[in-house]
Formats: structure tokens, sequence, C-alpha cells
């Protein structure tokens, strides 16, 4: 039996994701490995600001702008791939488990927010019907 996610557990992972990131990319920050690595932990600490947004705002923003969202998946996604491919030229092909990992958090994530958006979008409500047929002249 499959576990679906609740707009309320999906919260908890993009908050959750926010924290663990910002904690990782503050590390970066502080131990000034280099101008490019700083940099990178300045972009994901961006990230890991949107994601909390996201996650205390999700409800909301599944409702009126599940775009948004998913946009920012399929951005944190792509400077996944980016920073990583950063990484090869650099010499740092030990991250790729990482990257890895994160990349498949964020398929979640987009799979989930998109399924969540879907059954958050109020039906469409059908006109009522004259309960006979119609007639062509």
């Amino acid at each position: 039996m499959a576990m679906r996610e609740t707009v309320r557990s999906l919260k908890a992972y993009f908050i959750l994701s926010a924290l663990l990131g910002a904690f990782v990319n503050l590390r970066v920050i502080t131990a000034g490995a280099g101008r490019f690595a700083v940099a990178g932990g300045v972009i994901g600490l961006g990230f890991s600001l949107a994601f909390l947004y996201v996650g205390l705002r999700l409800r909301q923003l599944l409702l009126t702008a599940p775009n948004r969202v998913t946009t920012l998946l399929i951005v944190t996604a792509s400077f996944l791939v980016l920073s990583f491919l950063i990484d090869l030229v650099l010499g740092f092909a030990g991250s790729w488990p990482l990257v890895l990992l994160e990349l498949l958090i964020t398929w979640y994530l987009f799979v989930n927010v998109r399924r969540l958006a879907a059954e958050a979008q109020p039906r469409p409500t059908s006109p009522p019907s004259s309960g006979g047929s119609v007639e062509r002249g």
C-alpha cells in the first residue's frame, strides 16, 4: 500500500528541506572554501528561504500559484545539475551521491505538488440538464 502525501506532510518536507539546506549552506559560506563555494552557498541559502516560504504557505500556493512552486522545483533541480557539473570541472566528483539524493527529493516534491495542486483546484460544475431530449428542427 503506497502512502500518498498530504498538504500537511508536504509542508513538513519543504520546511525540513529549507532548514537542512540553510544549515548546510551557512556552513559552506562560513567555511570560506573559495569564491565558487561561497557563491553557491549564498544561492543555496536563497533556495532554502524560498523552500521555507513555500512550506509555510503551501496550501494557499496550491490554490493560487501552483506553477510558481513547480517552477521553483525545476530551477532548484537545474541549479543542482549545474553545480554538480561545476564540481566535476573543479575536480570534486565525489559529490554525485548527494546531488543524486537532492535531485530525487526535488523530483518527489515536484510530482506531489502537481498532484496536490490538481486535487486542490475547484471542480467545474456542469449546468443542470433539462431532463428531456433536445429537439432539432
